[in-house]
């Protein structure tokens, strides 16, 4: 009899386990479903606002030791569009970029407004020149064309639902995505609630 429970313990265990839902179609916010991959190099896409009052907007930040220059990347939506590409150091290449240096841990949010970039003159790094959808992609790409962070999402909220999540990297810097209260230029949860 004393047997007995560790039994049933081993036979649930070799039950086929219940399906994991898609992130956020069948999923409800509650249901923490992580998107996206962890990263892999040192300027990451850290928290992702597709909806909210205002516009929408990305935040960036350093993973790594060493001061990183926005010179050398850029933030798109659409890969095969010219007119979506954001040149974080504010300069269209091959024009002169003047260092914009990212340090160790620091954050950067930019506005996904869809501000046009402009005909000459600097850029401001801190407006897209799009907005994202519910369903949508970011991409960082180096100016050499590497794809250097990118995430494919889902947003866990309808249209008509109020916007108070975003997608975030729990734990911050590091983790998958997951529906948490927005922390825009600050740390994302350590770990999920």
């Amino acid at each position: 009899m004393r047997h007995l429970p560790l039994l049933l313990l081993a036979v649930a265990a070799c039950d086929e386990p219940a399906a994991t839902p898609d992130a956020g179609v069948d999923a409800g916010v509650d249901a923490m479903v992580g998107q996206g991959s962890e990263p892999v190099g040192d300027l990451v896409i850290n928290e992702v606002a597709p909806r909210g009052a205002g516009s929408d907007w990305v935040e960036l930040t350093n993973v790594g030791a060493a001061p990183i220059d926005l010179c050398g990347y850029f933030l798109t939506d659409a890969a095969d569009r010219l007119d979506h590409f954001l040149p974080l150091g504010g300069v269209m290449p091959p024009a002169p970029c003047p260092p914009l240096r990212l340090a160790p841990g620091a954050y950067r949010v930019i506005a996904l407004d869809n501000t046009p970039l402009p005909t000459a003159g600097p850029i401001d790094p801190l407006h897209a020149p799009f907005t994202i959808d519910g369903a949508d992609q970011l991409h960082l790409v180096t100016t050499a064309g590497a794809i250097a962070d990118g995430l494919l999402y889902l947003y866990p909220r309808g249209p008509a639902e109020p916007a108070d999540v975003t997608l975030a990297r729990v734990p911050d810097h590091a983790g998958l995505f997951f529906a948490v209260a927005p922390t825009p230029g600050a740390a994302n949860p350590p770990e999920l609630p």
